[in-house]
């Protein structure tokens, strides 16, 4: 994992976001860093701090135990009063899961309220254990 110390905070990828914004996600990160949810490890982007990967356990007792799903979260500039954008990099046949990658579950679009945080985002894993049943 990365040490938060390494972000090369560059014009690239931060002209946009408001110190603020800047604050929360180093804050978020910090804190996922030291303390990251169980089955998941995180990596932040070398260059980006908006930019996360994770790497995520298949859950006991589904399809995916014993596999590792590679993800990525990307942080708008309106985070966090809009939702980050999920995608699964490993290939994954799943309802929420389209086939380009993105994560399709509510609390990534309607249901997202800014108090929510990454934390919450990352909990996702827990879509790996829904039903494979669409209906």
């Amino acid at each position: 994992m990365l040490p938060l110390a390494s972000f090369r905070l560059t014009n690239s990828n931060v002209e946009n976001l408001p110190p603020q914004v800047l604050r929360l996600v180093y804050k978020e990160v910090s804190a996922l860093a030291a303390d990251p949810p169980e089955g998941i490890k995180i990596y932040p982007s070398e260059e980006d701090i908006t930019e996360l990967h994770t790497a995520i356990e298949g859950p006991e007792g589904t399809p995916f135990a014993g596999g590792v799903f590679r993800m990525r979260l990307v942080l708008g500039k309106d985070f966090p009063a809009a939702p980050p954008k999920g995608y699964f990099l490993t290939k994954i046949f799943h309802p929420n899961v389209g086939h380009k990658g993105e994560i399709c579950v509510n609390v990534l679009k309607r249901d997202w309220r800014a108090e929510l945080g990454l934390r919450h985002v990352l909990l996702v894993r827990n879509i790996l254990s829904i039903s494979m049943d669409a209906s």
